[in-house]
């Protein structure tokens, strides 16, 4: 699990790090080509830069766990920044449809299109090759964060598609084609808007924390009746965690270190039944007779 944790790490870096060079590309391409595509992917790039650099902070601090000022809620902070994400995704799409509006209204001639090939082309195999890695990772043990980035790398890989084919009919320099600019730019507001949304929705219903359900609560209590009684439990999920606390009333001629072995037998067994689980068991009150003749009428 370490191991596949180090690779998800390493992979949202590099991510931010060679995407670095993506706004700078797109910039010099937009100064050379003067297109309202080439625009919107520059604003789309800054945007997506700025999510990945985000991503990238929130699942270091996340796999570091709780610490003494941030004992709890830290679990839920890749489903923020995921929240995050989808909300610059929808700001890049509104910014881009303004953009394309104005060219339907006043459509410009071309200038250079070469180093936009370059850039789009380019963008189509990096972010292509991050979409299949992120999906992979996520497929190995699914997180917020890299379901989002899968999301976002798709869209990236499909947008810098469009914006390939965009420039290259624009090129061809038909009479309509100074109206393919803005068309291609409001594709690719749609899809930064419908990603976004996406992302941003599921990341809403995530930040509540909720039940995971009474049948997940059996199995669980099926587990722990090996140790003694089961009198209370609750479960709760968080981000991409579930939290499960549980009163056991353990045997009273039992001594403590044969408890404690066998609380870390039945942990163990249920962390690798469930890895989302965090489970915490104290020892409840012993039932009295008149308590247990009242639960046996």
């Amino acid at each position: 699990m370490k191991e596949l944790h180090r690779k998800k790490e390493k992979t949202l870096r590099a991510a931010w790090l060679i995407s670095l060079w993506a706004p700078l590309g797109t910039g010099v391409a937009l100064y050379f080509g003067q297109t309202t595509v080439l625009l919107a992917d520059f604003l789309r790039r800054n945007t997506e830069l700025l999510g990945l650099f985000l991503a990238w902070l929130a699942y270091r601090r996340v796999m570091q766990g709780p610490d003494e000022k941030f004992h709890f809620g830290a679990e839920k902070m890749e489903d923020m920044v995921s929240l995050i994400v989808g909300i610059i995704m929808g700001g890049s799409a509104t910014l881009i449809s303004f953009s394309a509006v104005q060219s339907f209204i006043s459509p410009e001639i071309p200038g250079w299109l070469l180093p936009g090939f370059v850039v789009a082309g380019g963008g189509v195999l990096v972010n292509g090759w991050f979409w299949f890695r992120f999906r992979g990772l996520n497929r190995a043990e699914t997180t917020p964060i890299f379901t989002a980035q899968g999301g976002l790398y798709r869209a990236k890989a499909l947008i810098d598609l469009v914006v390939l084919t965009t420039l290259i009919l624009i090129s061809l320099g038909w009479e309509w084609s100074v109206y393919v600019d803005p068309v291609g730019s409001l594709i690719i507001a749609l899809f930064l808007f419908f990603s976004g949304f996406k992302i941003a929705w599921k990341s809403i219903f995530q930040l509540l924390d909720r039940s995971p359900g009474e049948r997940f609560k059996v199995k669980i209590m099926e587990e722990l009746n090996r140790l003694g009684k089961t009198k209370n439990i609750k479960a709760r999920s968080a981000g991409n965690k579930i939290f499960v606390e549980a009163g056991i009333e353990f045997p009273q001629n039992q001594n403590l270190k044969k408890i404690q072995e066998e609380i870390c037998l039945v942990k163990k067994e249920i962390k690798e039944k469930w890895p989302a689980v965090e489970l915490t068991i104290y020892p409840a009150a012993a039932t009295s007779k008149e308590e247990s003749q009242n639960e046996n009428n």
